[in-house]
């Protein structure tokens, strides 16, 4: 029995190599991964096929429903010729014809570097919607934290206010029936991204990739709240892994609507009814001159959203890292909880470094996966050796991501430096032209080096051979995990 079943998975096996070769049109390395797992480790290889590859079904639904077409121009940008949105005018002009994003100007944005301040007023603003509050959340936890929200956005529909929400099937996967139940009865539209069962069976989520990743809060189209917090109670440092490191923003202005234009996209895909861009443009666009009807309450920065997932015939947020690297003159700081970049990005990391760029990388000190601690530890060791300084931040779990480039262009977001975020999942980020606002993330930059130790070569010369195994094996799987 044991004979026959394994002579199965090998065949299995092998179909799964053609259509990794035939049908998913993957890049050559990825390619290379997936036929040699899958030809040389029967069990092992057809279960992490399951779980992390056999995705082409799922790419081809999304381009077949996601349509491109982008709003008309909303934003009010003559007489602005700000220094630093100039000297990024070819970054722009990508995120623009790909993403169909442009620089917003007038906004008010506020930081957040710890959760409960994030949620409390998050939570105050809700309780003051008075039309529409949308949200679309990887992880959104019916726990101390999120039972609040989930209340008043119960409460807000009984008043009248519409009430859209997205989660996504794996990270929101043990919501309960009761709640689903209760958020039905009052009126409050939930959408599952991407959920799995078996046939009449439930047994969870499989599928690991192509999960929505992003975290988004829209209240009255003109607030919104987004950045690497997920809603949970391990967000404001009281889950398994302690005090909790992240950062997140509240947008006031016309940013928070191009914010909703984007869910709006998701929302129209679960809902399989395109989007009618001209009808959601009129909206928006009332929106957007409420802004420019009381521009004395804006902020005058340069914000503009950036996008990815299946949807995108590039990998938008990818590139735009890579041009900010390829960009830098003086200093390129990373903060992330997964340091796995692809080949390319390591390249123009190396680069940066052999023509005198300074990089300095935060990474945890304490994981949250075994597997991405290893990876982490090895990408992180190699650009030690290269010149760049590497810093493990100790005060509890990091979960932070951004990039500051000069001091004159930051990113920020849901997106991590890894595989998953940059290729398969769908993410948002803000890119930020503004001083004061970069100025502030730098001065929290460093402050997050103060906590944190600094790796060493000493310490990666004392390292074990286990430990050098493990790292070694967990680089192999870096486009998995």
């Amino acid at each position: 029995m044991v004979h026959t079943l394994g002579e199965s998975l090998f065949y299995i096996n092998i179909i799964f190599a053609l259509i990794v070769i035939f049908f998913e049109r993957k890049r050559p390395m990825y390619t290379l991964f997936w036929i040699t797992l899958l030809l040389l480790t029967s069990y092992l290889g057809f279960l992490a096929y399951l779980f992390f590859g056999l995705k082409f079904y799922k790419k081809r639904k999304v381009m077949k429903f996601y349509s491109r077409t982008f709003f008309k121009e909303l934003y009010k940008t003559e007489g602005y010729k700000l220094k630093l949105v100039e000297k990024r005018n070819q970054m722009i002009n990508y995120i623009n014809n790909t993403v169909g994003s442009k620089v917003t100007y007038y906004n008010n944005v506020f930081f957040y570097k710890e959760g409960n301040s994030f949620f409390r007023n998050m939570l105050e603003d809700i309780k003051n919607a008075k039309e529409s509050i949308n949200m679309e959340y990887f992880i959104f936890s019916d726990d101390e934290v999120g039972k609040k929200i989930y209340d008043e956005l119960e409460k807000k529909s009984r008043e009248g206010v519409s009430i859209k929400i997205i989660v996504d099937g794996v990270g929101t996967k043990n919501l309960t029936r009761v709640r689903k139940k209760s958020l039905k009865k009052n009126n409050v539209q939930l959408k599952v991204f991407f959920p799995s069962s078996f046939p009449f069976i439930k047994i969870g989520n499989i599928r690991a990739n192509y999960r929505d990743h992003r975290k988004i809060c829209v209240i009255d189209s003109l607030i919104s709240y987004t950045g690497g917090f997920n809603i949970g109670k391990e967000y404001i440092g009281k889950g398994r892994l302690g005090e909790w490191r992240d950062t997140g923003a509240r947008i006031e202005g016309e940013a928070s609507i191009d914010i909703e234009r984007e869910f709006y996209i998701n929302w129209s895909f679960l809902q399989k009814k395109h989007l009618d861009y001209v009808e959601t443009d009129k909206i928006l666009r009332k929106k957007i001159n409420k802004v420019h009807e009381n521009l004395k309450n804006y902020n005058v920065n340069g914000i503009q959203l950036v996008s990815c997932g299946p949807n995108y015939e590039t990998r938008t947020i990818r590139d735009c890292y890579i041009r900010m690297i390829m960009e830098a003159k003086r200093s390129i700081y990373i903060e992330t909880p997964y340091f796995v970049p692809d080949d390319f990005l390591l390249d123009c990391l190396r680069m940066a470094l052999k023509s005198g760029v300074e990089v300095k990388i935060i990474i945890p000190f304490y994981p949250d996966h075994p597997f991405v601690q290893w990876a982490n530890q090895n990408f992180s060791i190699e650009m030690l050796k290269e010149g760049a300084e590497v810093y493990k931040y100790k005060e509890g779990f990091l979960h932070s991501k951004i990039l500051i480039i000069d001091n004159e262009i930051l990113s920020f977001g849901s997106a991590n430096f890894d595989y998953r975020s940059l290729y398969q999942n769908f993410e948002m980020n803000c890119i930020v032209y503004d001083i004061e606002l970069i100025g502030y993330l730098r001065e929290i930059f460093f402050e997050d080096i103060s906590k944190s130790i600094r790796l060493t070569k000493d310490v990666i010369n004392n390292r074990g051979k286990i430990e050098k195994i493990k790292e070694a094996i967990c680089r192999l799987m870096s486009p998995i995990i």
